[in-house]
């Protein structure tokens, strides 16, 4: 394992756990056990209950922030679906996942094969023993020799993306932020090969609501008025200066955002 600091293990945990659920002091309690070099780190316990899409795009996006050979664990939907938890190496990172689907869509379809640390079905929540010895194995680097399972069978999401006909981008949100602003499935590269200079709109839900330039940031239109950048993740992100867009237009994970180009 390579990491930066003073020989700590950086494990980041990702839940849809509430912060005071005796759940948190239990997967904390075996983790803290496996290493005393362990360092945890809170990535999200707001995770929407069930929700693993939402994880997904949380881990997709913020893992690689972290130093090398860091360790990220999800326990989102990990006891629902599945009998075991999955780990695999990204960008020399290693993720613990439930065998969800997610790990489809944070390497995006590209995973092949990964580790398996089956449950034991006769328990009440297996997953966090799974969890520990995956990550006692990942520790002591016994993962690459035998004390995991390397399995070919696993759910793997397929990421629902932006469709584009040259003229028209039908795309969706994918994610709603602390501030209520929409993230959607368009990305930069998408958007400016379809542009090719051309004027566009940006439709929300239907042609009522509609942007028809690009800024940089919140910032560069007037407090109150609807706004679309590409935020640091490359992703079409629409927004409402200081307001709510999700609530203001009724915006959720899954609804309309359509770009129309027109030729000049």
């Amino acid at each position: 394992m390579k990491q930066d600091g003073k020989n700590d293990i950086i494990i980041t945990i990702t839940t849809d756990w509430e912060r005071n659920d005796f759940y948190q002091g239990v997967l904390q309690g075996k983790l803290l056990s496996v290493s005393s070099a362990i360092r945890l780190v809170e990535l999200s316990h707001r995770v929407p209950v069930f929700d693993y899409v939402h994880a997904a795009f949380l881990m997709k996006h913020s893992f690689k922030a972290f130093p090398e050979g860091t360790i990220h664990i999800c326990m989102v939907n990990s006891e629902s679906s599945g009998n075991q938890m999955l780990v695999f190496e990204l960008d020399n990172h290693f993720l613990i996942l439930p065998d969800n689907g997610m790990i489809g869509l944070i390497a995006e379809g590209n995973m092949d094969k990964a580790y398996s640390f089956p449950l034991d079905l006769e328990s009440s929540f297996s997953s966090l023993n799974s969890v520990t010895t995956a990550v006692e194995s990942i520790v002591n680097q016994s993962i690459f020799t035998d004390s995991a399972l390397i399995t070919t069978t696993f759910k793997q999401s397929i990421p629902f993306r932006a469709a584009s006909d040259g003229k028209i981008i039908t795309g969706s949100v994918i994610y709603i932020d602390s501030y209520q602003n929409a993230i959607t499935n368009i990305t930069r590269e998408q958007f400016y090969q379809a542009q090719k200079e051309r004027r566009f709109e940006i439709y929300l839900q239907s042609i009522n609501y509609k942007i028809s330039e690009m800024s940089n940031t919140y910032t560069d239109v007037e407090e109150g008025e609807l706004v679309a950048f590409f935020n640091s993740v490359n992703m079409l992100e629409i927004a409402v200066h200081n307001g709510f867009i999700a609530e203001l237009l009724s915006l959720e994970v899954g609804s309309s955002i359509m770009v129309k180009f027109f030729d000049n």
